[in-house]
Parts: structure tokens; sequence; C-alpha cells
């Protein structure tokens, strides 16, 4: 019997973020393992996509308000086994739909200094009230389950952990092609990258003072920041000008995924020292691009790395420095991380993701039925 699923999408018309990559990805997935997928489009659907639109719910506030009747209204008009909500927005008006949530970190408990009014009001006062509905809670790594046991009221057998996987089109690609995206963006090699948001969390102003210190050992590389800027990283521009790196620094602002696989390939190093990641799918997008890579040994980043990069204190700016100086001035272990990687990437796939998913979603009905 074909499962039919009722997928939230949230922001897929907008910039594609971590938690829209996981929804368009697992989407994707979970038709080819043979479930029906249906579209719960917050705002408008794009023109040519499957599914329904959800009026008025295109900003979040919208999606935890009105565009809880309109998902209540769906899940019983289109007769759905069950509803998934990717976006940490449960829809609590489906009584008697069984539903499925994905929270994918714990960060405004964690870092409550780097989170919005909103974060503090969805995670402080919603998502205790929706974990209690939730017919399961999946999250995308160990350490995302450790912290939500901790900070939210629900059952240890409710909350399963899923990781994510990078998408196929990342790979390793020929200098022939790298060299047209790099003059896309003005960029040339020898340099060392970071994609990612620009916010407080990721430590971009420790890996800027350990880059400033690499450059007394060597001026070779320029520093790639690939990202849109987000809520308070003003102190990561302060930091390039007081540093007197501006040029060296090149900021390129939001990338489209077509052009990342160029980018992470172009790289002598990924540099990913942030201070905390419910996954952190860059390290594995810049290891199956077969990029050296340099992160934390910190929150869920170890869980993804395994033994393919260089782990490093995220608060000590001499360790990120002298990781870096390794990986940069020893051709053999750069080898050797882009082997490692490699390997490791292709051990985490959507296909895999989505079996698993699954598995949560008949475990789910199964009890429904009970």
């Amino acid at each position: 019997m074909t499962l039919h699923v009722g997928l939230i999408h949230y922001g897929l018309d907008r910039q594609t973020g971590g938690i829209g990559r996981y929804t368009a990805e697992l989407a994707a997935a979970l038709a080819q393992q043979g479930a029906a997928v249906h579209p719960l489009w917050a705002g408008p659907r794009p023109e040519g996509a499957q599914g329904v639109a959800l009026p008025g719910a295109y900003l979040l506030p919208g999606l935890l308000t009105v565009g809880q009747a309109g998902i209540a209204w769906q899940a019983r008009r289109l007769g759905l086994d069950l509803v998934h909500d990717p976006t940490g927005a449960m829809p609590l008006l489906l009584a008697r739909t069984p539903r499925v949530l994905t929270i994918h970190d714990a960060i405004p408990y964690i870092y409550p200094q780097t989170s919005t009014r909103l974060d503090w009001l969805i995670y402080r006062l919603w998502l205790p009230l929706a974990v209690r509905a939730a017919s399961a809670v999946i999250t995308v790594s160990q350490h995302s389950r450790d912290d939500i046991l901790t900070h939210l009221p629900i059952e240890p057998e409710r909350v399963v952990a899923i990781p994510e996987a990078a998408d196929r089109r990342f790979r390793p690609v020929p200098p022939a092609e790298v060299e047209p995206v790099l003059r896309q963006y003005g960029l040339e090699r020898p340099y060392i990258l970071y994609v990612g948001a620009l916010e407080s969390r990721k430590n971009l102003p420790r890996l800027l003072e350990a880059y400033a210190r690499l450059r007394a050992w060597s001026d070779r590389w320029r520093l790639v920041i690939v990202g849109a800027r987000k809520w308070k990283s003003s102190p990561i521009f302060a930091t390039v000008q007081a540093l007197g790196l501006e040029p060296h620094v090149t900021f390129t602002g939001y990338v489209a995924d077509e052009h990342l696989p160029a980018l992470y390939s172009g790289a002598d190093l990924f540099a990913f020292p942030s201070l905390y990641e419910g996954f952190g799918l860059p390290v594995l997008e810049a290891m199956a691009c077969g990029t050296p890579v340099l992160t934390a040994n910190t929150s869920s980043l170890p869980e993804v790395a395994g033994d393919a990069a260089l782990l490093v204190d995220p608060t000590d700016v001499a360790q990120i420095t002298d990781a870096m100086r390794l990986a940069l001035s020893q051709p053999a272990l750069a080898a050797e991380l882009r082997a490692r990687g490699l390997a490791r990437a292709a051990q985490f796939t959507w296909q895999r993701t989505a079996r698993e998913t699954i598995a949560v979603y008949e475990r789910v009905l199964a009890g429904n039925d009970e």
C-alpha cells in the first residue's frame, strides 16, 4: 500500500538554506522509495510545482497561525496518512492525523544570544507544546538528539536521529570546470574556503584571527567566505577591518547551489570551526568534492566528520592556525584527508535518509492503529 505523506514546504521559493535543502532532498528521496509525497506549500506554490498552497502561510508567523488550519483541511481532503513538518512549526490542529516533526538543532537553547526573538518564542513557547503533540520527532544527529532530550519534554523513544547527506551534485569538479565559476565571482586560486551563514555561532571572527596569523607564515592563500549575512553579523566585518584583512578576504554573499561544487573543488582547504551545528552539512559537501576539511571538535561535527577531517577546539585561535598550516604545508596529509573525506561522504546518502524516515512513518502508523 502506498504511503501518502504531506510534507510542508517552507521557504523553498527563496534562497535555499539548510531546512529548505533538507526538505527538497527528502521529498525527492521519499518519492524514489515509493512514497506518495504531497507538498504543502507555505505561501504561493511555484509555477509548475506539484502540491497545494497554504494561503496566508508565506512567513513563519503565518504558518504558525492560519497555516495550521490549512494543513488540517488539506490532510483531510487529500486523505494523508501523516504530515511531516521539517520546519519545526508543528501543525497542532491535526487532531486526527499522525504528525512527524523534524527539529534540526537546539541552538536557541545552547546559544540564546545568537537567536532572534522569533526563534526564542518558537523554542520556548511553541516547541514544548509541539513535541507533546508529535507522534515522533526526527533530528539530524545524535548530538542534537541529546540536546533535544535535555531541553524539551519528550520521551527518548519518540526522538530518532537520522543523518542528512550531500546532494549527488557535490563531487570533485575538474579544473577546467572550476575556473569559469571562479572568474564569475572574481576569485583566483589558491584559497581557503568557508561556506555557511554569516552569524556569530559560526565563529568567523576566530577564523579570521587564525587566518591573519597564518599570513605571518605564508601569504599565498586568500580566504573566501561564502554565505548570506544573518542577524548580528556586523562583528565579522569589524574583525576584518581591525585585522587589516580587507585586501585578502572575499565575501561572495549567497551562492547558488549549482556553483558550490566548483568552489569547494577549487579550494586547498575547507575551514569550518563552527561553535555549534545540528549536523554541519557543508563538511560533507566539501568532503564529497575531495576538499581537505578542518572543522570543530564540538557539537555534531565530529560525528559527521569521523576520522576524515582535522578537528580543532573552535575557541583556540592558535590551534585553528596550526591545523590550517599543517594541512596546507603537507601534501601527503592533504591527499589523505581528500581520500578519507570522499569515503566518509559516500557513507551518507539521501536514500538512506529516506529509508530511515519511512521506517519512522511506519512505526508511527503502526502505533496509531493499535
